[in-house]
């Protein structure tokens, strides 16, 4: 995926595998817009999600995780269920990133 995003002319932060490493990275930068899954290594990223949201930075969610099974405050955010594409999910942060300007 962050080839995709690389050759989409994103620059990419990195490919986070823990919601505490993310919330870490989170605490020294503001990304443009995100690609979350709601469970990584070390579980639920409610958390992580929520700040995003807090901070108004645009994101989706690609999960393979049911949709019902989703925090209620994030029924709104953008879901892409995996496996996607990633040329759906590069083309969806796009417009979340154009929707924001």
């Amino acid at each position: 995926m962050e080839d995709e995003f690389a050759a989409s002319r994103f620059n990419v932060a990195g490919i986070f595998a823990s919601c505490a490493e993310t919330l870490d990275w989170l605490n020294q930068h503001q990304p443009d817009v995100a690609v979350l899954d709601v469970v990584l290594k070390d579980g639920p990223c409610y958390d992580l999600a929520l700040e995003l949201k807090r901070r108004g930075v645009p994101f989706l969610i690609c999960s393979a995780a049911p949709r019902d099974t989703r925090h209620p405050e994030l029924a709104e955010v953008p879901h892409l269920p995996k496996p996607a594409p990633f040329v759906d999910i590069v083309r969806f942060a796009r417009n979340l990133l154009e929707s924001a300007r």
